[in-house]
């Protein structure tokens, strides 16, 4: 997942898989699931929001802190890609 040019790495489909139990398992109602790449980390890592204003927020700027940089959002039930 996440393989081609624009990304700087692949992310294994299995952690893609952890991430959304780990969101809807939550006791908090998230809703989307957003992935975030960090420069420092060299990793991707999950970002749980509630309602889709946050993650229209949280999307507007792609490079949102110097290090990190959101890659994509999916809504954590359907596990399709909104973002």
């Amino acid at each position: 997942m996440f393989e081609g040019a624009e990304y700087p790495q692949s992310l294994e489909e299995s952690t893609l898989e952890r991430w959304f139990e780990q969101g809807r398992s939550s006791r908090i109602p998230y809703t989307y699931l957003v992935i975030i790449w960090d420069d420092r980390e060299s990793s991707y890592s999950p970002v749980f929001l509630e309602e889709r204003v946050e993650l229209d927020n949280y999307s507007k700027d792609d490079r949102g802190y110097s290090n990190q940089w959101f890659v994509a959002a999916y809504d954590l039930f359907s596990e399709s890609r909104v973002k």
